[in-house]
């Protein structure tokens, strides 16, 4: 019995300590795309602004800090945080599909556990992501995601109906924690 939980313990010590190791290693053989997403990782202050739309007829700022960094192996950036007011968590996943030539990243807020999925390419010239979605059943959005510098990037994202009404219209500063 003690040895079972002796040899039990050290695996769990060596997949704790290995696991950085791999994803250190995965990283360093990433695709240039991948490597891309390597400045996604770190600790961010996140400042978001709802300017009024159907869904938000008044402004409404948020702030979060959060945390995003490699999982799965280097494959996929997790970023978690959690908004206020509100204390509204929220999981937010992005890779690189190879397949479909495309980035892809999920959101799952906690109040809509089913998420959404948005689809998007990297202007290296600009420093720019690009990215389509849909939010729910017939409001897609656009939205882009722009490097100001290595520590400071903006967002925006509008999301029309099919009559091209404006119902959300977001636009955030994320600012590296030092």
């Amino acid at each position: 019995m003690m040895n079972s939980i002796r040899v039990a313990t050290i695996a769990f010590m060596l997949a704790i300590v290995h696991t950085p190791c791999a994803d250190a290693q995965n990283n360093a053989a990433q695709s240039p795309e991948m490597k891309v997403l390597d400045r996604y990782v770190g600790s961010w202050e996140e400042t978001v602004v709802n300017n009024p739309a159907a869904w938000t007829p008044e402004k409404i700022v948020t702030k979060a800090i959060t945390k995003r960094q490699w999982i799965l192996n280097g494959n996929m950036i997790e970023n978690k945080g959690t908004w206020s007011p509100g204390d509204r968590t929220f999981l937010h996943l992005m890779t690189y599909d190879a397949q479909r030539k495309k980035y892809v990243q999920w959101y799952f807020p906690e109040e809509s556990p089913s998420g959404q999925t948005y689809e998007g390419t990297w202007d290296a010239k600009t420093s720019t992501f690009t990215f389509n979605g849909m939010l729910v059943e017939g409001i897609h959005s656009t939205g882009q995601q722009k490097w100001i510098d290595r520590d400071t990037f903006t967002w925006t994202l509008k999301a029309k109906d099919s009559a091209g009404n404006v119902v959300l219209d977001m636009e955030g500063k994320c600012v590296r924690k030092k």
